[in-house]
């Protein structure tokens, strides 16, 4: 079995089950300690809703989270859900805003690589 990570009926990812849950519950307890919407509606009979505007916008937050701290744990815990998320947006073809994250060749070699191991339908 596999979730479909849709926005306004496009698909932008089909993974497995588990790791559909496990995505979405990272990002609403991200979003949920930032004190903001994670744009990710939960998963409703093996379908999932992105809202872009909110996506974007919890995602420009991680970056930011992510290059201000200098603790390693949590970078790398922000990692996980940010690396797919930005994979998620281009292929949604949403606008990031822009996060003053300095070298952004970081995520740009994240998101290449995992963007091969992230099905469609």
């Amino acid at each position: 079995m596999s979730c479909y990570f849709l926005s306004q009926g496009k698909d932008l990812w089909n993974p497995s089950n588990s790791v559909a849950r496990i995505f979405v519950d990272q990002a609403i307890m991200l979003a949920k300690e930032m004190g903001l919407d994670s744009g990710i509606e939960g998963i409703i009979e093996d379908e999932c809703e992105i809202h872009g505007d909110r996506f974007t916008a919890f995602l420009h937050a991680l970056l930011l989270r992510h290059d201000k701290s200098n603790n390693q744990a949590l970078r790398s815990l922000l990692e996980g859900v940010t690396a797919i998320g930005l994979v998620i947006t281009e292929r949604a073809g949403w606008d990031m805003p822009i996060a003053d994250t300095g070298d952004n060749s970081f995520w740009d070699e994240k998101k290449t690589q995992l963007a091969r191991s992230m099905p469609t339908g």
